[in-house]
């Protein structure tokens, strides 16, 4: 299992992209932003690459009590992992656990190789 502490709120998945004439889809400045934040603190804590299938738990601060779609998270966050060489594809993905907490700052990552858990089992 890897577990990496993100210190930043991840963005939703509704403000990663913006359409610019000329240009088609691209990265929107909050997003590279946070990607860029995001990338050093899993750079700073070195984290154990994960082959294969995976399952992943993300557990996101709860800042306050504003309607927010949890779902919309955990794109930036795989595409994270994939840009960090954490994970070989956010494809190879079965199962996610998705939790708010008042506990956390920014957003908790728990990462398992499918293989390893069912032999945990």
């Amino acid at each position: 299992m890897t577990t990496i502490h993100i210190r930043a709120f991840p963005p939703s998945v509704n403000s990663l992209y913006a359409n610019v004439p000329g240009k088609g889809r691209v990265k929107t400045l909050r997003y590279r932003e946070w990607a860029n934040a995001a990338g050093w603190d899993v750079k700073a804590q070195k984290p154990a690459k994960i082959a294969g299938r995976y399952a992943i738990t993300l557990t996101v601060q709860r800042k306050d009590n504003r309607r927010r779609d949890l779902s919309n998270l955990i794109k930036a966050v795989s595409d994270l992992l994939v840009d960090q060489q954490v994970i070989e594809d956010d494809s190879l993905e079965e199962e996610v656990h998705l939790y708010w907490s008042r506990a956390v700052e920014g957003c908790v990552v728990e990462i398992v190789a499918i293989d390893q858990q069912r032999a945990a089992a």
